[in-house]
Parts: C-alpha cells; sequence; structure tokens
C-alpha cells in the first residue's frame, strides 16, 4: 500500500512540476515530455509525502510536520506558542514552499484543521486529507462549486465550536516571500472575507484568533538558479518550492513564523461585518511584517 501510495504522489508530483511550468494547457505530447523529464525527482518527493501522510496518522499532523521540515532539511523558528487547547483560529500570509508545515509545527496542536484549495496530490494522501477543509478553485461559481463552500464553512464551525483549532490562508493564492520580496513589491495580496467569518464563528465559539506571518520557506540557491528566475519573470512562482523538495542540495532553508497575539475573538469580532473584520487582520499582517525582525532576545520556540 505505501509503495503504491508513493507511486501515486510521484505521478501527481510530477503533474504538478509540469503545471509550475505553466504548461498545464500544453499539449498532451509536450505535458507527457515534461513529466518524463521530471520522474527520477519525482520519487523522493513521493516518498516524502507517503512519510508525511503515515505519520500524520500515527502522531498527528504537528508531529509530522516537525519531522518532515527536519527530513527536508529546513530549519525553523517561532517566536511564540498558542493556546494548547480550545477554539483557536490562526490567519496566516501564504508565501507557499514550507509555510504550512511550519505553521502546523509551530501550532503543535493534533486537532489542527487546515482550509485548503482543492488540489488532486492533496486528495490523495488518505490520512492529511482528514485534516484538510477544501475549497475549490476553479472559480466557475457553479452549484457543485457553492454546495463544497457550504459544506467546507458548516465543518469549520463544527470544529471551532468543539473547540477545535484552524488554520487558514485568506489570500486564497500565493504571495510574496518576506525575505526574497523586491523593493516594493506587495508583501501580501488581496484577502478574503472568508477570515471575517471565520473569526465571528471562534467569537461564537468563545475562543480566540491570532495573526501569523511567515517568511523564509524558499531556498535560497534555488530562487538563483536561472531556471526560477526565468520562470518567476514570467510569474511562475510555484517552481523554486517543488525544485527544493525534489533535488538534493537545497538545504538551506530557514524559516520563521511570527505569532501575533492570540486574543479573546469576540474583542476582535465586535465591529464591523467580515470584509471590516478581513481588512483589519490583513493590516495587522502588514504591521507585523513592516515590523520586521524582532529582538533577538525575543524567547524562540525551538521544534521539539
Amino acid at each position: 500500500m505505501s509503495g503504491t501510495l508513493e507511486s501515486e504522489l510521484a505521478n501527481l508530483s510530477g503533474e504538478e512540476m509540469v503545471a509550475a511550468l505553466g504548461l498545464g494547457g500544453a499539449p498532451a505530447w509536450v505535458r507527457r515530455a515534461g513529466r518524463a523529464a521530471f520522474a527520477v525527482p519525482s520519487l523522493p518527493l513521493g516518498r516524502a509525502l507517503a512519510r508525511f501522510d503515515r505519520r500524520t496518522g500515527e502522531a498527528g499532523i504537528h508531529v509530522a510536520a516537525r519531522e518532515a521540515l527536519a527530513g527536508l532539511g529546513a530549519r525553523w523558528t517561532a517566536d511564540a506558542a498558542p493556546p494548547p487547547r480550545g477554539a483557536l483560529l490562526v490567519v496566516s500570509n501564504h508565501p507557499g514552499a514550507y509555510d504550512a508545515l511550519a505553521l502546523m509545527a509551530a501550532i503543535g496542536r493534533g486537532d489542527l484543521l487546515i482550509v485548503a484549495a482543492e488540489r488532486r496530490f492533496l486528495r490523495a494522501l488518505p490520512e492529511v486529507s482528514r485534516r484538510l477543509l477544501f475549497v475549490p478553485i476553479d472559480g466557475g461559481g457553479g452549484g457543485r462549486e457553492l454546495a463544497a463552500r457550504t459544506a467546507g464553512v458548516r465543518r469549520a464551525l463544527r470544529h471551532l465550536r468543539g473547540g477545535g483549532a484552524l488554520l487558514h490562508f485568506p489570500a486564497g493564492r500565493i504571495e510574496a516571500d518576506p525575505a526574497f520580496a523586491g523593493a516594493g513589491e506587495a508583501l501580501l495580496g488581496a484577502w478574503h472575507p472568508s477570515a471575517g467569518a471565520l473569526l465571528r464563528a471562534a467569537a461564537a465559539a468563545g475562543g480566540r484568533a491570532a495573526v501569523a506571518v511567515v517568511s523564509g520557506v524558499h531556498s535560497p540557491r534555488a530562487k538563483r538558479l536561472a531556471v526560477t528566475r526565468w520562470a518567476e519573470r514570467r510569474g511562475i512562482t510555484t517552481l523554486a518550492p517543488l525544485l527544493q523538495v525534489a533535488l538534493p542540495g537545497f538545504h538551506d532553508v530557514e524559516v520563521r513564523v511570527r505569532l501575533g497575539e492570540a486574543r479573546v475573538a469576540a474583542a476582535l469580532a465586535n465591529e464591523g461585518g467580515d470584509a471590516e473584520i478581513t481588512r483589519r487582520l490583513r493590516d495587522e499582517a502588514a504591521g507585523m511584517l513592516a515590523g520586521g525582525a524582532r529582538s533577538q532576545s525575543d524567547k524562540r520556540v525551538e521544534p521539539a
């Protein structure tokens, strides 16, 4: 079973790499050639994902995330730890690559659910997919998409009412990595008002909410590659993360998670509608990013 899952994940990873090069709409023979070219580097990624899935079922997604980061050669730090129990909403920027793993590790809760975009390779992970609240990304807005979104929202509400933790990326797409952003580059995209709706749900559950910002999720070596620079000049931002996961020699990743204070959600949800609440959360994230690194004397939470 494990070998079958590794093979399936390796194939799906190859498709992700082809899509990362912007070849998703290319002729079938071009896509086949791309998958063949990525067949070898896809194998270690498939093994890593299968191991992450297995350990999620055995030890919890927070432990599996810490082990996955260590296995990938990525170091991480967090400057705070959120409450270990009780309803909790964490909203974060979304630089991609290792951000979700680092947040899972930093939040440190086995009851964590993550709002995630609908992707085949995530659906293929039997244990991990149970911890994900899938959101359709086709943008068609049809009845099936609306039903899926409604089901996800209901599950999120039930989870918060039950005292669980929830992680949400309100941008719904990859944002800039603050550690590599160019001068004048926007660090945050537009955030979806769903963040406000989830915060109100956390408030109704008597829970707390925190804003997180993540930086340093990319390998400096991978970012310096000519093929990466070529891709990013064309708006393709997903190549570097796939290369650093699939190929050796990119163990120079140092992820930093900054967690804001986990405040009583009701105090944050008492004014304005979902859009206004979301704007305030995004402004807080922007302020944390603008503030830069905190003093080295701040206490850090190191990987367990």
